[in-house]
């Protein structure tokens, strides 16, 4: 019984992290709000930059920049969960803090992992899965529309929130798309 409650509780902090990753992505890392104004500017001002258009895709050997987390994100993102996890398991009596936190680190992994390659192609196994270039490709497209498709490992909650778009969707509407660009091109002050 124990064990399932863990089994359940890492597949449910698993799912409830493609929600999480979404909102941080959406409202901390595209907008500049103090004092997390420093994710805005690596995320929007630095990599978006660095990485958009031909540029998408790492050519050149070495370590590429500006593609993973700030080396405190993760163990932060981590950290922040733990006193909800203890919070609960203490309340419920509920062995779920093990299995909740696994799950945080199994999707937070999976995030680093598969967008360090969406940039950087390094010939892993990963690569050839369809599901693999469905990401990239979901990905290159938020570098170009760039609140759409705000998750990056696990698409589930841009499809809950309405911000997952596909190059074929987004190709089979061009009257939807140009009134949207048009408007976003309004919308942005002339310099």
């Amino acid at each position: 019984m124990q064990i399932g409650i863990e089994v359940l509780a890492c597949v449910v902090l698993f799912v409830y992290c493609s929600f999480f990753e979404w909102f941080v992505h959406r409202h901390v890392m595209h907008v500049k709000r103090f004092p997390l104004h420093d994710a805005f500017r690596g995320h929007v001002i630095v990599h978006h930059q660095l990485y958009h258009g031909e540029n998408f895709l790492v050519k050149t050997p070495g370590r590429a920049p500006s593609v993973t987390l700030r080396w405190y994100a993760f163990p932060g993102m981590i950290a922040i969960h733990l006193p909800f996890f203890g919070l609960f398991q203490w309340m419920t009596g509920l062995p779920i803090f093990w299995g909740a936190m696994l799950g945080c680190i199994l999707y937070f992994s999976g995030y680093e992992y598969t967008h360090y390659l969406m940039h950087v192609p390094r010939g892993h196994f990963v690569e050839r899965f369809r599901w693999f270039q469905f990401l990239r490709e979901h990905h290159r497209l938020h570098h170009k529309y760039m609140l759409r498709n705000m998750n990056v490992f696990i698409p589930l909650a841009d499809l809950c929130y309405g911000t997952l778009v596909t190059s074929e969707g987004w190709r089979s509407k061009p009257q939807k798309r140009r009134r949207f660009l048009e408007r976003r091109r309004n919308a942005t002050p002339s310099s």
